[in-house]
């Protein structure tokens, strides 16, 4: 996406790494930049080690623009890919999202006032893909594209074909900007580089704003609002509500002082929004889905080394179990980074980093509930974070601060499609769909909502019989067994216990919500 290009020598950076136990060839392919740019590479990754691709900033697109910059990343394995749009003092890094969990139906996130444009970029994973974009219905809203002016309320009809890239920019407020396609696109939108809340009195002090946002299919009704740690300004928060009449309810602490408030969203694509001040932790409920994202606030005086950000906040509902991720290096030198968490309480004593316990967090519990945050200082470089009890499962978000410069991003969630229209039918174990429409998915064998049975035909007549059993699973559950870490729909005997795919809901792990991780990302992403 556009940034205000202040060093334009600087390149546009992408971080792979895998959270499998095997190694896995990677090949990164921008073939559509009719340049010397063009990008080719391949490379191998493995857990615990992150591969940095320098991508000439050829690839970013500027103002209102209709070109093919799109770049795809195929991998043998599962691989989690991580990307930063870098300029001098304005940088901002997102979670790259893979084109089996990217969807057709999206509503853009911005900040406003903007101090320079709101953007919102679409990227083509097909060929022959319709693309129709409802600008938001802002008197403030203008694009220019094609020889056309388009207003809030206008619809922009475009066909793209695979690699192509779309991306529009208003001063006027993009959010609430609804997306729809008749196949998966991706959609990252934000700001070129603006100021953030009204506490600031460093004058000039901006950033760089983007996230790829969640297709609404994987938004959620249950969040932990956390701050961001050593902040004195607090956070803006815009909560964007998918269907009509939408209720939220906040319940939580600010400053030590406990806090309740009730929001109610009348229109698809219409928002909440609020400051809430240093030391604020919530939880968020709503009965319908809902997207929320986080915007840290500019620096507040001189001697604060931060400014914004834009971090999407992950619904619990989408929440893994272990993270592989790198820090971020400084246009000027290197970052102070800050992982925080969400965690069951009862398992925080369990969370590991880089396989040693968090013996330096700092926790607090979030009022109301059975959750506590915490937050560690990292060391720049790769690192991992997982859970003793391998199928425990929680929320991580990487944030780093600088001298007028910050990013920030969530590691990692599940990204199961919990948001489709649901119609109940019958379970596959390890299908990872939410058959019972309850929300949850691959849960049915163990909440009595889906219920498994046994079923033989049986016939007779004068002198003749037969009889048989109609279905079974087949599963090798007397070969001899070894205990393996669980991956969802494995359909293997993890632990040991003569049952298959079960393991987030018996002893051995801890059922909370889908508490499987597959980690996000996939053998191909698209951006």
């Amino acid at each position: 996406m556009d940034n205000l290009a202040a060093q334009t020598d600087m390149y546009l950076e992408m971080f792979v790494t895998t959270n499998s136990k095997h190694p896995s060839t990677v090949e990164v392919r921008g073939p559509m930049l009719n340049s010397t740019h063009k990008l080719h590479q391949t490379f191998r990754v493995s857990r615990g080690h992150v591969h940095l691709v320098n991508i000439s900033n050829e690839y970013r697109l500027h103002g209102t623009e209709f070109s093919s910059k799109g770049i795809e990343i195929t991998a043998e394995r599962q691989v989690i890919v991580y990307g930063i749009n870098r300029e001098k003092y304005s940088d901002d890094g997102y979670l790259a999202l893979p084109t089996d969990a990217i969807g057709n139906e999206y509503y853009a996130v911005c900040y406003a006032p903007a101090t320079r444009y709101t953007l919102v970029m679409v990227v083509a994973a097909n060929d022959n893909t319709m693309v129709s974009i409802c600008l938001a219905n802002n008197s403030q809203v203008a694009v220019n594209f094609s020889g056309m002016s388009y207003y809030g309320g206008d619809w922009i009809n475009v066909t793209m074909n695979k690699f192509d890239t779309f991306e529009i920019n208003s001063i006027g407020d993009l959010t609430g900007t609804y997306i729809k396609s008749n196949t998966s696109v991706s959609v990252l939108s934000g700001n070129m580089k603006t100021k953030v809340g009204t506490g600031s009195n460093l004058k000039g002090s901006k950033d760089h704003l983007v996230e790829q946002l969640l297709p609404v299919r994987s938004w959620g009704k249950t969040f932990a609002i956390v701050s961001l740690p050593q902040r004195t300004t607090g956070e803006e928060y815009r909560i964007i509500a998918s269907e009509e009449n939408t209720h939220i309810q906040l319940n939580g602490k600010k400053n030590g002082t406990r806090f309740h408030q009730n929001i109610t969203v009348n229109e698809p694509g219409k928002y909440s929004e609020m400051h809430l001040p240093p030391n604020t932790y919530a939880t968020v409920t709503a009965d319908k889905p809902i997207q929320i994202m986080q915007f840290a606030d500019t620096q507040a005086k001189h001697g604060e080394a931060a400014d914004p950000a834009m971090i999407t906040v992950v619904p619990i509902e989408q929440y893994a179990a272990d993270y592989t991720f790198t820090t971020p290096s400084y246009s000027q030198g290197d970052y102070t980074n800050f992982f925080i968490f969400v965690i069951d309480k009862s398992h925080k004593a369990g969370l590991k980093i880089d396989g040693h316990p968090l013996t330096h967090a700092h926790f607090t519990g979030i009022p109301g509930s059975n959750l506590t945050t915490g937050y560690l200082s990292l060391p720049v470089g790769t690192h991992t974070v997982s859970h003793s009890t391998p199928d425990v499962v929680f929320g991580g978000t990487l944030f780093g601060r600088a001298k007028v410069e910050s990013y920030g991003f969530p590691v990692g969630l599940l990204l199961a499609p919990i948001n489709d229209k649901c119609h109940a039918k019958p379970m596959t174990p390890g299908d990872e769909v939410d058959n019972d429409c309850d929300g949850e998915v691959d849960e049915e064998v163990c909440d009595n909502k889906g219920v498994v049975f046994g079923g033989y035909l049986f016939g007779k007549a004068e002198f003749e019989s037969y009889g048989f059993p109609v279905g079974l699973l087949l599963e090798p559950l007397n070969n001899r067994c070894r205990e393996t870490k669980m991956e969802p729909g494995d359909k293997i005997d993890n632990d040991c216990d003569g049952e298959t795919d079960e393991e987030v809901c018996n002893n051995m792990g801890t059922y909370f919500y889908s508490s499987c991780s597959y980690f996000i990302a996939s053998v191909r992403i698209l951006l």
